[in-house]
């Protein structure tokens, strides 16, 4: 896991789309869809409820996005510091 997919997630949670998210990250949507694939495989939880078209979390993703937010937080603060 890398702050890079942690930042993905973050940006797909908030614009609710992996097209979106990959529009905003200027980045294709497969290799959105393939950066939190590998996250999903290594924290061993599904992220997203793949049947909604919303790009709706689970439960395991809301809990990674809460972490995922600090970090992000935290890499900001070091960065402006």
């Amino acid at each position: 896991m890398d702050i890079n997919q942690l930042e993905v997630l973050s940006i797909v949670a908030r614009e609710r789309s992996f097209s979106r998210a990959a529009e905003v990250l200027n980045r294709t949507q497969p290799a959105i869809s393939q950066s939190i694939r590998r996250l999903e495989q290594e924290v061993g939880e599904k992220l997203f409820d793949r049947s909604s078209k919303d790009g709706t979390l689970t439960l395991a993703g809301e809990i990674l996005l809460d972490y995922a937010k600090q970090m992000l937080n935290l890499r900001q603060t070091a960065h402006d510091a």
